[in-house]
């Protein structure tokens, strides 16, 4: 995922997410961390939406506290 446009608005928290209905049963799902945006998908639940971005937020939470965390391909 790539980071979108910078934000239009003040960040309040060092970490959001937001879910918007695009239409009925689509969600879209964007991520705001260490204050840039990444737009992360369209989603058929908000539930679904929702888990994505807390699972989305902890890996780069993670990421920021230790480093890349994603192996190599072929390393054990």
């Amino acid at each position: 995922m790539k980071p979108a446009s910078p934000p239009t608005a003040p960040p309040t928290a060092p970490s959001s997410i937001m879910v918007d209905e695009a239409a009925p049963q689509s969600f879209t799902l964007t991520v705001m961390f260490d204050g840039r945006r990444f737009d992360c998908g369209s989603y058929i639940s908000r539930t679904a939406a929702m888990q994505a971005g807390r699972l989305f937020l902890q890996r780069k939470e993670g990421e920021a506290a230790n480093g890349r965390t994603k192996r190599k391909p072929g390393k054990k």
